[in-house]
């Protein structure tokens, strides 16, 4: 399961829109209470929207929009199945017969640092990504990928070892 991200980024939402939370200060400015309106007895009460999710705030949809750096192994065992194993977690780029993450197109010659071939051409290198991901681990942006010497991931001892 995929949960330490979203669990980080539920506490922040939570903590952003909590009560307590307000504008930045010494926290001894009183607070002004919005006026209670009433209508009139004849008024006719209009039908309830459904209430619209609160919309995140500013730094956190900054931070999601902009992305997570992530460096580890990146694995390309075979055509199209591709993830990246960091020391938290595995990220899934792409997987045959499914669609690939936006931005793979766009990733360098990941074998260029260094590559470990196990099943023919297909294998394994190390490599740092800018990412966007979905609560279940699955990328849905690669905004930068970088391939990384070999020895920088073999010599990260929170990194597993590559599959």
């Amino acid at each position: 399961m995929r949960f330490p991200l979203a669990a980080t980024l539920a506490a922040a939402l939570l903590a952003a829109c909590s009560p307590e939370s307000g504008p930045p200060g010494n926290g001894l400015e009183p607070r002004a209470e919005a006026p209670v309106q009433t209508a009139p007895a004849n008024a006719v009460a209009p039908a309830s929207p459904t209430p619209a999710a609160a919309p995140a705030p500013p730094a956190v949809a900054a931070a999601a929009a902009k992305g997570v750096r992530r460096c580890g192994w990146l694995s390309n065992p075979t055509p199209a199945n591709w993830w990246l194993t960091d020391s938290e977690d595995q990220w899934i780029l792409g997987t045959q017969g499914a669609d690939q993450a936006p931005g793979m197109d766009e990733m360098p010659d990941m074998s260029a640092a260094g590559w470990v071939e196990t099943n023919g051409h297909y294998g394994y290198g190390c490599a740092c990504m800018t990412i966007t991901s979905d609560a279940e681990g699955r990328v849905t942006r690669i905004a930068d990928a970088k391939p990384k010497p070999l020895r920088q991931c073999q010599s990260d001892r929170k990194l597993p070892k590559p599959e």
